[in-house]
């Protein structure tokens, strides 16, 4: 049951990044929203997110993950209310930011939490049901969107894709006070201000024009911004990243698999769903219906990627994953209309995603846990963001979904050579650091 309420957190979070695409029209009419306000209201929500991402997870560790779990979901659940209590599109753009914010405090502690709940020789399946809810959730959103919005309770219209969330999310966290294991903080450290500062203003001048295509002397002053942080960090006592986990080549390998990987994956998401809409014809419930193949292959693949191969192969499993995916990606490069190559894709990715996590955080001390967490999720929605970049803006330069994902499978194949920097084995035991 524990286990079951941080992956409640995870989905709902998952869910509503995509959920809100295909109500905007909906949005729209009723707000009378712009297109610079509807971009917000999607993109500012993933913004707060990413730049979140490390200060939510340093603050679990500071304070104790279960508190900083349960706050940030009771928030995320009131967040959700006042995105449906909306009455005009400004409103809803500050309620979707500040809903983003408070799933950058929650979705730290989930995988954080796995690790304090399951020892390392214990930990494959919850982390298989961490990928499969992962995978499942992400395509759900453009499924659950419309057939709220047609079932219309009470009248809500586009506000029931929001007002679903504040009961579950409520329940959710009165259940992890009686369920989760209670953390000691750690009042001896200081939550370093000027690191938070600098990494949130960092990651939003890198990532403010990948996600919106503009100024990019605005990435490059963030790129510097960034720079400052790693020198601050190196130098004061109670860093807001143990920029010393970075020396343990499990995460540091693991990060940049991660980065590697999501890149071409992310991208594909977006550019097959704009293919199969504005090419092939397919509205926007048809296009989310297209991708179940790929939804129920990744967690099938993924139990028994994390439950079977991994222990057995180490990170063959993983290399095996992205030799799968790439196959994916061609096979639906040249037939984008049948469903084989997205069951193939969807099984490199589940032979990755779960294995990925446990040789990157499995030989990190529990001391530093959330603050590792915070760095893999950072990871992960960078990467998502220069998918969007590179491999949205090759597909509308060519207007070719073939060319995007030739693309992709030269980026897996980088990423196939970064594998190497992973440990052989997975952690079959706690790593404490001195």
């Amino acid at each position: 049951m524990a286990l079951a309420v941080v992956l409640v957190a995870a989905f709902m979070d998952l869910v509503d990044v995509t959920i809100l695409n295909v109500v905007l029209p909906a949005i729209e009419a009723d707000l009378g929203a712009t297109a610079a306000q509807l971009q917000w209201m999607v993109g500012g929500y993933a913004l707060a997110l990413a730049v979140g991402l490390i200060t939510g997870a340093r603050l679990g560790d500071l304070l104790g993950h279960r508190r900083v779990f349960v706050t940030g979901l009771a928030g995320f659940a009131l967040a959700s209310a006042l995105c449906g209590l909306a009455g005009s599109a400004n409103v809803l753009v500050l309620a979707r930011v500040l809903q983003g914010l408070l799933a950058a405090v929650m979705i730290p502690q989930v995988l954080t939490q796995i690790q304090l709940m399951y020892p390392p020789q214990r930990r494959a399946a919850p982390m298989a049901a961490y990928t499969a809810l992962s995978g499942l959730a992400a395509t759900l959103g453009p499924i659950l969107g419309p057939a709220l919005l047609a079932w219309d309770l009470g009248g809500l219209g586009w506000r029931l894709v929001f007002w679903v969330n504040v009961p579950i999310g409520l329940l959710a966290a009165v259940a992890a006070l009686r369920l989760l294991p209670e953390d000691k903080p750690a009042p001896s450290r200081r939550l370093d201000l000027v690191g938070l500062v600098l990494s949130a203003v960092g990651l939003f001048l890198v990532l403010y024009p990948l996600n919106h295509n503009g100024n990019w002397e605005l990435l490059a002053a963030g790129a510097l911004v960034l720079a400052v942080f790693v020198l601050h960090e190196r130098r004061v006592a109670d860093p807001l990243v143990d920029l010393s986990l970075l020396r343990v080549r499990s995460v540091s390998g693991g990060l940049l698999l991660q980065l590697l990987f999501f890149v071409p994956t992310m991208g594909f998401f977006l550019v097959y769903m704009l293919h199969l809409q504005n090419a092939a014809g397919f509205g926007p419930m048809s296009a989310g219906l297209m991708m179940l193949p790929w939804s129920v292959a990744v967690p099938v693949f993924a139990g028994l990627a994390a439950a079977v191969l991994l222990p057995r192969t180490g990170r063959l499993t993983v290399q095996i994953g992205l030799v799968v995916l790439a196959a994916g990606f061609a096979l639906v490069a040249a037939q984008p209309e049948l469903v084989w190559g997205l069951i193939v894709g969807g099984a490199g990715m589940g032979l990755i995603i779960a294995p990925l996590a446990q040789l990157t955080l499995g030989e990190v001390a529990e001391s530093d846990a959330g603050s590792a967490s915070g760095l893999y999720n950072t990871v992960a929605q960078l990467a998502a963001s220069l998918g969007v970049a590179i491999i949205g803006t090759h597909y509308t330069s060519t207007a070719s979904l073939a060319s995007a994902l030739r693309l992709g499978v030269l980026m897996l194949a980088v990423a196939l050579a970064a594998t190497f920097l992973l440990p052989g084995r997975a952690a079959a035991r706690e790593v404490v650091h001195a």
